[in-house]
């Protein structure tokens, strides 16, 4: 068992530096007057693999669906006041979609009173000072990365562009920063990741994709203290929980593991890759039954995910072995 379990965590550890665990989708959303569209319910589902979910947006308008198989999306948002929204994702190649959503009234409402002081007036003047060649600039690079081949190259020429446009631009660097992670540029990605998150420090998705490029170059104390602030900042985020899950393991801390890798399942059933940390606990555990079980867990949910091979190389191994015990007893 032990050999099973060295083998399979070399292999999560090697597949996992090469990507992110999983898709997400992200975004913010406001009214065509600027405001934050708080409290407005955004649904998301994929006909491709069976999944529906639904979120509502804070009081800064944000929104967030992580963990999600690598495929198409079709988003929605309705409600009293202001027209039907609707958009097609595709994150089956770029991994990774932020989008930027303003919707249209259907009558202009009177005007809030916002204060003039205060985080709500901080945030709604960032808003307004973003010009719109920036927003275009961001969405072209949105939309490259969105497309069936997506072009990493292209995508981060249009998003410098944004920001040369409008240099305050958190969404554009934490994208820009993710498209580095994923060419491997890990400098360049931290340095646009650290930008995004001085510009944005109470968003919690800055501190979760940088401490994902402190796992993949191994910077595992590192990846620790960021992924822990991140869950400070939001605690019921399956995908941070998930990241630090992979932390500990990596660490060999698996006992600290284990309770991270629960929530982000507990929060996100179809978490996929966190039945994969359970499955290298479960092994580390010598359950070998519980293994199997997170790890068919884990291709039900992913069956053409980043790890499916390995782990039906492991079920096969872990069987194996199994057969060979019951052999023996007898």
């Amino acid at each position: 068992m032990a050999r099973i379990f060295r083998w399979m965590m070399l292999t999560l550890l090697v597949v996992t530096s090469a990507t992110a665990w999983a898709g997400y989708i992200r975004g913010q959303v406001r009214y065509q007057n600027g405001e934050y569209a708080a409290r407005v319910v955004v649904r998301l589902r994929s006909d491709v693999v069976a999944y529906q979910d639904e979120t509502q947006t804070d009081p800064e308008g944000k929104f967030n669906f992580n963990g999600l198989p690598l495929t198409t999306y079709h988003l929605t948002i309705e409600g009293q006041g202001f027209r039907p929204y609707s958009s097609h994702i595709d994150i089956s190649g770029s991994k990774i979609a932020y989008e930027l959503i303003t919707l249209q009234l259907n009558k202009e409402p009177e005007a809030k009173a916002v204060p003039p002081e205060g985080p709500a007036a901080v945030l709604n003047a960032r808003l307004a000072k973003i010009p719109p060649h920036a927003l275009k600039e961001f969405s072209v690079g949105e939309r490259l990365l969105h497309q069936k081949k997506p072009d990493l190259e292209a995508s981060a020429r249009h998003l410098r562009k944004a920001i040369s446009a409008y240099e305050d631009f958190p969404e554009a660097y934490l994208v820009l920063g993710l498209v580095y992670l994923d060419q491997n540029k890990f400098a360049d990605s931290q340095s646009a990741l650290q930008r995004s998150i001085e510009l944005d420090p109470k968003s919690s998705a800055g501190y979760i994709a940088l401490g994902t490029l402190f796992n993949q170059s191994q910077a595992y104390p590192e990846a620790e203290r960021t992924l822990t602030h991140a869950l400070e900042l939001k605690p019921d985020d399956a995908e941070g929980q998930c990241e630090l899950a992979r932390t500990y393991l990596a660490m060999g801390r698996w006992q600290e593991a284990e309770p991270h890798a629960q929530k982000a399942v507990a929060f996100m059933p179809q978490l996929a890759p966190a039945h994969v940390v359970l499955g290298n606990v479960a092994l580390r555990k010598h359950d070998s039954a519980a293994a199997l079980k997170e790890f068919r867990e884990y291709l039900r949910l992913d069956p053409r995910g980043a790890m499916a091979k390995p782990t039906r190389e492991a079920i096969a191994q872990i069987e194996a072995e199994s057969g060979q015990t019951e052999n023996q007893k007898k």
